[in-house]
């Protein structure tokens, strides 16, 4: 298998979007290991934005996992929470968000 065959498809709403010069990729994340690597495309010009973006991505996530792994929705988000957490105090105390 190949990388290229891991990818993720465009979303559907994406691709019928009336003007695709407003479609933009913000992020792609990949799972190598034991670490994510990313490349990020800061588009939105108001970085509170960002914030709202990855609340919306723990929601979905919490989504993935209720309908792909059986987990309760609830106790999924609560999880990516407590992982937010986490990773923040590592990365306070110089851990550079590395998480055990």
């Amino acid at each position: 298998m190949s990388v290229e065959t891991k990818a993720l498809p465009i979303p559907d709403p994406a691709l019928q979007h009336g003007n695709l010069d407003e479609v933009i990729e913000l992020i792609r994340v990949w799972w190598v290991g034991e670490r994510p690597q990313a490349i990020i495309r800061p588009a939105p010009k108001d970085p509170k934005l960002a914030g709202a973006i990855l609340a919306e991505l723990a929601y979905n996530f919490s989504r993935a996992y209720e309908a792909n792994v059986g987990l309760d929705r609830e106790e999924a988000f609560q999880q990516i929470l407590n992982g937010w957490e986490e990773a923040h105090r590592l990365a306070a105390g110089g851990g550079q968000g590395e998480t055990a």
